[in-house]
């Protein structure tokens, strides 16, 4: 079967697995071939994705499951991809923590530039006959 990880900006993960282990708060369900159609929500929780020896978790942090054809496509806002469930976690709170710091910066910038063209306004006396 093949998993496919769709983020905001498209595509994310792209792969061929022999089955997923969806791991929620309330239980734990296996997805494998042939399985019938699925559709779950995750919220802070995984997916165990197994391939041969490999064992990879996906973290997803808003999202949503659905199986259907062979494909499971996963919906989210944010996922990592690790070797363990702390990893995958750990992964995406770091980009969530520098995402909102830049945001943090970039208004901290334009505070700066408002106030500056308003003293700019105020100097040129713009705005008064």
């Amino acid at each position: 079967m093949k998993i496919e990880v769709i983020g905001q900006q498209g595509k994310k993960y792209v792969e061929t697995i022999d089955y997923a282990v969806v791991q929620k708060h309330t239980g734990e369900f296996a997805i494998l071939d042939k399985h019938i159609q699925t559709l779950t929500t995750l919220n802070d929780e995984f997916i165990k994705l197994v391939q041969g020896d490999l064992v990879f978790y996906l973290y997803v942090r808003s999202g949503a499951v659905v199986y259907k054809n062979d494909v499971l496509t996963v919906y989210t806002l944010n996922a990592e991809l690790a070797k363990s469930k702390e990893e995958a976690e750990d992964l995406v709170r770091r980009i969530e923590k520098e995402a909102s710091q830049k945001i943090k910066k970039q208004n901290v910038d334009y505070s700066q530039l408002e106030k500056e063209l308003r003293e700019q306004i105020t100097k040129a006396r713009a705005g008064h006959i």
